[in-house]
């Protein structure tokens, strides 16, 4: 009963931050496919979301790492992160790879970690 309030709740914070992704952006005229975005994940993650067939893309798991191993795996990835905000008990970090624009959210759910990564063009 408790699992299934946690997935629910889950899925409602990934429409959220799903929905502050609702602006549609043109790809450049080079014809690219952004098919199969590439998101790296921790090595323990349990996917429950993975809209990486275009951008933007989000990709949600939940994990066992701790929040600054997650901080060190995605700066592994993408270097050092730009800014970074806690809000309502999640940290939000976010990188800049050439023209995408990354944010990783961090928030504790029971004794795992929830990590939601967006990927968007950078707005001009």
């Amino acid at each position: 009963m408790n699992n299934k309030k946690s997935r629910k709740l889950s899925l409602l914070i990934s429409a959220v931050l799903l929905s502050f992704s609702t602006n549609i952006y043109a790809l450049e005229d080079s014809g690219a496919s952004t098919n199969n975005i590439v998101i790296p994940m921790m090595a323990n993650a349990r996917v429950f979301a993975d809209f990486t067939d275009e951008l933007p893309a989000v990709f949600n798991y939940f994990t066992s790492a701790t929040q600054k191993q997650i901080i060190d795996f995605y700066q592994q990835h993408y270097g050092e992160y730009l800014s970074q905000e806690t809000k309502r008990g999640r940290l939000t970090l976010t990188y800049q790879q050439e023209k995408q624009s990354i944010r990783v959210v961090i928030s504790q759910q029971n004794k795992k970690r929830q990590v939601d990564v967006i990927v968007e063009l950078t707005k001009h």
